[in-house]
């Protein structure tokens, strides 16, 4: 077959390879028992495959990777590999079977697809920022006057350009983290004032929901991206909001742990099964159910926010049960010096 297959004992040491794996390489079976496997594995990805199977070895979890292969010709071409643990009854590793599948060409069209994001998304800027001008002239003007229907009218405008405005942001800031580019603008800040002041904002669109704030973090400083921070908070919030339709309650949760500064968001709305859990900040991922296509949306926010946190040096996660809401939260470093 095609297909590259492998396996590897309880230890994790790889022992088999099929045909394929030897006439993609060009390697003999001799040339991959005295120079190993990863010699085919391209350098750049070299430690994070030695990372990842380390610790699916330690854990029993599935390994999963994309990497790029060396090809007999000196080309590199991307792979998708995945191995499972073979237990006994009572739960013991006996093996590992693993597959190596290409994807080139998927790789391929989602750089044509980011490009092409990246590039409509920066075109659609300058019209909307004409358009937000325009409409912020006819608010001062018209705005307080005693016709209703054109308030009202504005109003709804400026709310529709403030989402699309929104949207090409997110798309744009899709493309720069793609292309690693994303930039960080670090200063120190008070997280905590921040917390209250995304708060007012958030309460301010949404009054008919009620925003509980715990502050036991006190005025601890962080050195971070402000504004990128705030875009977390802000995600979280919204989506607390959002996904909780029927109970209006939204707590906030700031305390230091281990001279980390811990956020948590919990709603108490629908909820997320465990199996979408695990993919939830995965880019352009969308939780799929009669529930969730109630609340549209293109699954970036949350791609968005991951990213950020971990280019600071914290952590993200969710913990959830479906109906009875969810815990969003995140870790920074407490530093009080950039």
């Amino acid at each position: 077959m095609p297909q590259f297959v492998w396996t590897g004992d309880a230890e994790g040491n790889l022992n088999y390879f099929n045909k394929a794996v030897y006439d993609y390489s060009g390697l003999s079976i001799e040339e991959v028992e005295k120079n190993g496997w990863l010699q085919i594995v391209h350098p750049d990805e070299r430690d994070e495959n030695i990372r990842l199977w380390m610790q699916a070895i330690t854990t029993g979890k599935d390994f999963v990777f994309e990497h790029r292969f060396r090809r007999a010709d000196g080309d590199y071409r991307w792979q998708l590999s995945r191995a499972i643990p073979q237990k006994d009854i009572n739960g013991n590793i006996k093996m590992w079977v693993g597959t190596s599948t290409d994807i080139q060409e998927i790789k391929e069209q989602a750089d044509e697809k980011d490009y092409f994001i990246g590039m409509v998304s920066h075109e659609l800027k300058t019209p909307i920022t004409s358009i937000t001008g325009y409409i912020q002239l006819l608010q001062l003007k018209y705005g307080r006057g005693e016709d209703h229907f054109l308030n009202n009218a504005l109003n709804t405008v400026n709310k529709q350009v403030s989402k699309t405005t929104k949207l090409i942001s997110e798309l744009l800031d899709v493309s720069k983290i793609k292309s690693g580019s994303l930039s960080l603008n670090k200063e120190n800040f008070k997280i905590t004032s921040l917390i209250a002041e995304i708060i007012t904002e958030v309460k301010h669109v949404n009054a008919g929901h009620q925003i509980n704030f715990l502050n036991e973090a006190g005025e601890a400083m962080v050195c971070a991206d402000r504004d990128r921070i705030g875009q977390v908070i802000t995600n979280l919030l919204i989506n607390a909001v959002k996904y909780s339709p029927d109970v209006k309650q939204v707590d906030v949760h700031a305390v230091i742990n281990n001279n980390d500064i811990m956020v948590s968001v919990t709603d108490f709305g629908i909820g997320i099964k465990k199996t979408d859990q695990e993919k939830i900040f995965e880019r352009f991922y969308r939780v799929e159910g009669k529930n969730e296509k109630r609340f549209p949306g293109f699954g970036i926010g949350l791609f968005i926010a991951a990213e950020i946190i971990q280019r600071h040096g914290g952590k993200i996660g969710v913990a959830s049960e479906p109906g009875k809401g969810s815990v969003f939260s995140f870790s920074l470093p407490s530093i009080t010096d950039c």
